[in-house]
């Protein structure tokens, strides 16, 4: 039961001679790790004594150290699913009754163990005490941040059996159905929760065949029901707490919707759902599983209604109608340089990457096409709106 590392800076820091001198002797130090939660924590002795459960405690226990040890001198921060793996820790150990402070002991004793051993090792090798000392900053650094990952994953299941999660679902449903202070005000007491300023709301979506939403993504104090109708999560800390998002399995996804007032959730909801629409679509340009509507607020307002900015296109730009397909884009990409910047050709070309006589060859033809239009304030929002929609709808540029 070997923790990660909560901040991987620590072990970037120390020589690849040390990782090198301590893989070698993993499967050992496993073994000792094993041995001594056995023999120094009366809740293990039986089942890490001896038999599969000791063997397979040996094997998740050498994993851990080598992912530990694969970090020394390679920059790293601390991984989502290692997170979700230490609170994985914490539910097993729930459910297979075991205390929560003994699953926290068997990671100060597991660390203990294997520092001795890195530290003989270390020695052995000749590397100087600053390496030790780093080593040392790391562990400790890992201890704390694993214990307090087996808590929060020991009190989810603890929750769940006593219907705490019940009571986040029925507070999930409330906000995003739009229910009234009174009723909400009364939900979120018997949740528990703190009354929050502002929520997020967060929509799911999963293909069909994708496997079922791993456990442990999301901390125990965000309401969540990824599986539900409609999948669903509310979480006043967005980037903390949905970090673990990004270790989603291959066909699902996320949309983070913006945060707001809690009688606004229903909105919220609504822009992350319209987001994953959008990414279904391949409207919205995102790397990972997790969209984030605040990097797509100009997309998701432009797009809200494709019919309503079809037609603004269609009319603001008819002057455009009729003309070659690769004459229109160069106009169109021109027009929208223009409208933006009111540059003048040379400025035009320079961003444009064009020829200053190329810009005003195309500026002379905007002008016969849109007339006084261009310079009306009101006409040039109208036609960068149309031109930006263009872009963004389907068969766009």
């Amino acid at each position: 039961m070997r923790s990660p590392a909560s901040d991987g800076s620590v072990w970037a820091r120390l020589p690849h001679e040390l990782g090198d001198a301590v893989r070698p002797r993993i499967p050992e130090i496993a073994r000792a790790c094993v041995d001594g939660i056995a023999a120094e924590i009366p809740e293990y002795s039986g089942s890490f004594g001896r038999g599969p459960t000791r063997v397979a405690a040996i094997e998740q226990t050498r994993r851990g150290i080598e992912r530990d040890i694969d970090r020394v001198g390679t920059p790293a921060l601390w991984q989502a699913d290692r997170l979700a793996e230490f609170r994985g820790h914490g539910r097993e150990a729930f459910h297979n009754g075991l205390s929560r402070e003994a699953a926290q002991a068997a990671v100060r004793v597991s660390s203990r163990v294997t520092w001795r051993w890195i530290a003989d090792i270390a020695r052995e090798a000749g590397l100087s005490g600053d390496v030790l000392y780093g080593a040392a900053e790391g562990m400790f650094a890992d201890v704390e941040t694993s214990m307090a990952a087996i808590s929060e994953g020991y009190r989810a299941a603890e929750a769940a059996m006593t219907g705490t999660g019940e009571r986040h679902r029925r507070l999930l449903r409330a906000l995003l159905g739009g229910r009234t202070p009174a009723e909400v005000d009364g939900l979120i007491a018997a949740s528990g929760l703190p009354v929050p300023a502002r929520l997020a709301a967060v929509a799911f979506r999963a293909l069909p065949g994708a496997p079922e939403f791993p456990p442990g993504l999301l901390p125990e104090h965000v309401p969540a029901d990824p599986s539900g109708d409609p999948p669903a999560a509310l979480t006043p800390a967005p980037d903390p707490d949905l970090a673990g998002l990004v270790g989603l399995p291959a066909g699902w996804t996320a949309a983070v919707g913006p945060l707001v007032p809690p009688a606004a959730v229903p909105e919220s909801f609504r822009v992350a759902r319209r987001a994953l629409e959008l990414s279904a679509r391949g409207l919205l340009d995102n790397p990972g599983p997790v969209v984030w509507c605040r990097d797509h607020l100009t997309t998701l307002l432009l797009l809200a209604d494709e019919f309503l900015v079809s037609q603004l296109a269609s009319a603001t730009l008819a002057p455009l109608s009729g003309l070659p397909e690769r004459r229109r884009e160069q106009l169109a990409e021109t027009l929208l340089a223009l409208v933006r910047t009111r540059g003048s050709a040379p400025e035009l070309g320079r961003l444009l990457e064009l020829h200053p006589q190329t810009v005003r060859a195309r500026l002379k033809k905007l002008g016969e096409l849109f007339g006084s239009r261009l310079d009306d304030p009101g006409e040039r929002l109208r036609m960068e709106l149309a031109l930006l929609a263009e872009r963004a709808l389907p068969g766009g540029e």
